[in-house]
C-alpha cells in the first residue's frame, strides 16, 4: 500500500470526521450523537457503535474496555467484508446456531443470552451483525478447508490418551407392571419384588415376566453408557447380567429393566463426538491463521 494512498484515505476519513462532529454539534441531544470516531477500510465507526460492543462484551463477561471493543469491531466488519467477497450470506437460522454455541460456551440457553444483550440495551441489529459474522465466518473457512479431515489413526490416538476408547454397552428390556388409574400401587410394588427374586436370566425370566398380570415387557434395546444419565449408568452397573433392577414408580405403574447383557466395545459415540472436535480445532487454527492476514492488510484509522 503506497504513502500517498494512506494518505488519501486519512484525509478521507479526516474529511468524514469534521463532517460528523459538525453534525453532531447541531444535534438536539448531544450526548446521543454519533461521532465517527474510527473507521475500518472506509467503513466508519462512531461513537455509539464503541458503546454497543462493550455492552456486548460485558454480557459476553470480556474485557470491556474501549480499545477491546474497537478490537471487536473490527473483527466483525472485516469478516463481513472478506464474506462478502464470497458471497457468503447466512441468514436468520445460522446466526441463531452461532448464538447457540456461545450460549452454550456461557452455560445458558440462547434465549437467556438474547435476553441479557437486550437487557443491557444491545440493539438487535448490533448483536445480529456480531452473530452473523461469526456464523458467515466459519461456513466460509469450512468451504475453504473442505479437504481438512481427522484420520481414524487419529481419533483412536486420542480416544485412547483420554480413556474413552472402550465403553460399557448394555443390552435390556423394560418390564412394566401397569397399574390403572386408582389401582393399588403398593400391591403391584410387591408383585414386582416377588418377580425380582425369581428372574434369573432373560431367556426364562422374560416368558415368566409377560405371564404376570397386567404386565408388559418390551423389545429389546442396546445403549453405550455414554448416551446415558450418570443415575442410570450406576444401577445398570450394579444389576448382575440376567437380572431385574430395583423397581420404580412412572406414570404407567411399576417399572423395572431386565439387564440381558453388558459388554465392552469401542464407543462410537465418544468417537464422534472427539472427531468432530478435532476437526473444530483445526478449523479454529485455519479460522485464526486466516483472519490474521485479513486483518495486517486492513486499512485502519483511529481517531
Amino acid at each position: 500500500m503506497s504513502r500517498n494512498r494512506l494518505a488519501l484515505r486519512a484525509a478521507r476519513f479526516a474529511v468524514l470526521l469534521a463532517a460528523a462532529i459538525s453534525l453532531g454539534s447541531l444535534a438536539s441531544t448531544p450526548s446521543h450523537a454519533q461521532a465517527v470516531v474510527a473507521s475500518v477500510n472506509d467503513d466508519p465507526v462512531t461513537n455509539v457503535d464503541i458503546e454497543q460492543h462493550m455492552k456486548i462484551l460485558r454480557v459476553l463477561q470480556k474485557n470491556a474496555t474501549r480499545d477491546a471493543a474497537l478490537e471487536s469491531i473490527y473483527e466483525t466488519r472485516l469478516k463481513l467484508m472478506e464474506m462478502s467477497k464470497y458471497k457468503v450470506n447466512p441468514g436468520d437460522p445460522d446466526i441463531g446456531w452461532a448464538l447457540g454455541i456461545t450460549a452454550r460456551r456461557l452455560k445458558t440457553e440462547p434465549q437467556a443470552l438474547v435476553g441479557a444483550l437486550q437487557r443491557a440495551g444491545v440493539t438487535e441489529d448490533q448483536w445480529k451483525q456480531k452473530w452473523k459474522s461469526e456464523a458467515g465466518w466459519m461456513q466460509l473457512i469450512r468451504a475453504l478447508n473442505r479437504t481438512l479431515e481427522v484420520s481414524e489413526t487419529e481419533v483412536r490416538a486420542e480416544l485412547a490418551k483420554s480413556g474413552q476408547s472402550k465403553a460399557a454397552e448394555y443390552t435390556v428390556r423394560q418390564v412394566i407392571l401397569v397399574v390403572p388409574n386408582g389401582g393399588n400401587a403398593e400391591g403391584r410394588m410387591a408383585e414386582a419384588g416377588q418377580l425380582r427374586a425369581r428372574f434369573t436370566d432373560c431367556a426364562t425370566g422374560v416368558p415368566m415376566a409377560a405371564a404376570f398380570r397386567d404386565t408388559a415387557v418390551k423389545e429389546p434395546i442396546t445403549r453405550s453408557a455414554s448416551t446415558l444419565n450418570e443415575a442410570l449408568r450406576k444401577i445398570l452397573d450394579s444389576t448382575p447380567v440376567g437380572k431385574l433392577t430395583p423397581p420404580s414408580r412412572s406414570p404407567q405403574g411399576i417399572e423395572m429393566l431386565a439387564v440381558c447383557n453388558k459388554s465392552d466395545r469401542q464407543d462410537s459415540a465418544a468417537a464422534e463426538n472427539l472427531r468432530n472436535d478435532m476437526v473444530f480445532k483445526k478449523l479454529q487454527g485455519e479460522s485464526d491463521k486466516r483472519y490474521a492476514e485479513v486483518r495486517s492488510k486492513a486499512i485502519i484509522v483511529n481517531r
